[in-house]
């Protein structure tokens, strides 16, 4: 198989990976994602405040 006919496969795979978790759980994918970014937000201004102490 060539290289485009592994993008096109990753592509495919990606898109129905995509179409199933939004059916299944809706918004709660973009919710936690927004949670992981304000608990590295967090972590990283605790970790600076620890390293300037």
């Amino acid at each position: 198989m060539s290289r485009l006919g592994y993008q096109a496969l990753g592509f495919a795979v990606w898109r129905a990976v995509r179409w199933y978790l939004r059916r299944r759980f809706g918004g709660l994918p973009r919710r936690l994602a927004l949670a992981g970014v304000v608990v590295a937000a967090i972590a990283v201004l605790i970790a600076g405040k620890r390293a300037t102490s």
